[in-house]
């Protein structure tokens, strides 16, 4: 299946996506760098202060949190990559159906057509509030 969308997808198009691909990775790169030197930087020697404390401990959070999905976002994007080496980019992982242009070109490092997205997500959802609840 995954010739079908070789086949559909010229190598004009794939150079096109190889290229969006590298660039949101290198902006995820820079990103991850510049919010790590940032942090580093906003720590002072100083001990720190008791009345700061919940509010910093909140932004490290939320600081956290946003370098997890970058680095998910940047797996993706490699794996992507890596499919686009093996002929495979543009197909469903799921279904092996081809992935629509209009949703490539929103999400060039989607791995699966709406359909199955849709679908993965719903079946994820309770297992996220499961985490959720548990703390």
């Amino acid at each position: 299946m995954a010739r079908t969308a070789t086949k559909r997808l010229t190598k004009t198009k794939i150079n096109r996506f190889k290229k969006m691909l590298d660039i949101k990775a290198l902006e995820i790169r820079a990103n991850l760098q510049s919010s790590s030197a940032a942090k580093a930087l906003a720590r002072d020697d100083e001990p720190p202060n008791l009345e700061e404390l919940p509010g910093q401990s909140h932004e490290e959070w939320i600081f956290l949190n946003r370098n997890n999905i970058e680095v998910m976002l940047l797996r993706e994007i490699d794996e992507a990559l890596d499919r686009i080496e093996d002929s495979g980019y543009g197909t469903c992982l799921e279904c092996e159906t081809p992935i629509s242009l209009k949703r490539l070109e929103a999400v060039c490092w989607a791995s699966y057509c709406v359909t199955c997205q849709e679908e993965l997500s719903v079946l994820q959802e309770p297992l996220e509030r499961v985490r959720s609840y548990r703390g």
